[in-house]
């Protein structure tokens, strides 16, 4: 089973919702346990992968202590991709393009859940949505993904803005009886598959 922290989007902003979702990835491992975090960038250009890495490792260092965890950052070779799954206890999924996500993994996206199987996964915004079998989000509408976990999701929702939304993709979509989950942005809900 895979531990799946699955967030709303904008984990920049400091607040207490961002704080908790760095925590919880490496909530379940001891103090003695120094856990390998695998940072997949695949949603942004690969020209700018240096510098998420540099800003997701002070956002972990100031949210948990100074906590101590091997990072790595993701190959889009699929092959090493692979190996560097095996070597991870969590893998985080940086939010951005969706679609990039999508292409990247569609190679191995038959065996992804299994390669994961045991791991904690922490995806924000695009990390969800590749994820999910319908994902929207604010700037987006509905549209299908690749429909890994039994979910469709919603990413920046605000609940003043997206009133009655749900409502009306069900109606439109009555064969569909995925869990919908409401992801508001800086907070996280936690499954488990």
């Amino acid at each position: 089973m895979t531990k799946f922290i699955l967030h709303g989007g904008e984990t920049g902003i400091p607040n207490e919702h961002n704080k908790a979702f760095y925590q919880e990835w490496v909530k379940d491992f001891g103090d003695n346990k120094v856990p390998t975090i695998l940072l997949v960038y695949f949603s942004r250009p690969e020209e700018i992968w240096d510098d998420l890495e540099k800003s997701d490792k002070e956002r972990f260092a100031n949210y948990t202590n100074d906590r101590v965890a091997n990072f790595m950052v993701a190959s889009n070779d699929m092959d090493k991709f692979k190996e560097q799954i095996e070597e991870a206890d969590v893998l985080y999924f940086r939010g951005g393009e969706t679609q990039k996500i999508v292409d990247t993994m569609k190679s191995i996206k038959d065996e992804f859940l299994l390669l994961i199987d045991g791991k904690t996964y922490a995806g924000s915004s695009a990390g969800v949505m590749f994820l999910s079998h319908y994902s929207k989000s604010n700037e987006r509408d509905w549209q299908k993904y690749l429909g890994l976990l039994p979910i469709d999701s919603f990413v920046h929702y605000s609940r003043e803005k997206h009133k009655g939304i749900i409502e009306e993709f069900k109606k439109e979509h009555p064969e569909n009886h995925n869990e919908c989950i409401l992801l508001p942005e800086t907070e996280f809900v936690i499954k488990n598959y």
